[in-house]
């Protein structure tokens, strides 16, 4: 069973990164909310209520804003392919 957690988590990568070099850490929000599903729904969470705040144009650094949400977007796509993906059949959940 440690090998099939182990194949599991390799689905979802440690971290994504921007172009600009702004990282954020999914395997930390994957840890600290469960699963990656709930992770997906937090940052979904998360931007939902930015962008029904206003968006970027509220907020004194809009480039930092752009940025963040440019790393929020990458970080949604990781944790959407993570849960989505698909233990192999045949395998056994533990």
């Amino acid at each position: 069973m440690i090998c099939v957690a182990a194949h599991a988590q390799t689905q979802c990568p440690g971290y994504v990164e921007t172009d600009a070099g702004s990282a954020f850490d999914v395997a930390s929000i994957i840890r600290d909310t469960g699963s990656p599903q709930s992770a997906l729904d937090k940052v979904r969470s998360a931007v939902a209520r930015v962008n029904a705040g206003g968006g970027c144009s509220i907020f004194r650094d809009r480039l930092a804003c752009e940025e963040t949400m440019t790393l929020a977007d990458k970080a949604i796509a990781a944790l959407q392919a993570c849960a989505n993906a698909k233990v192999p059949k045949g395998t056994a959940h533990g």
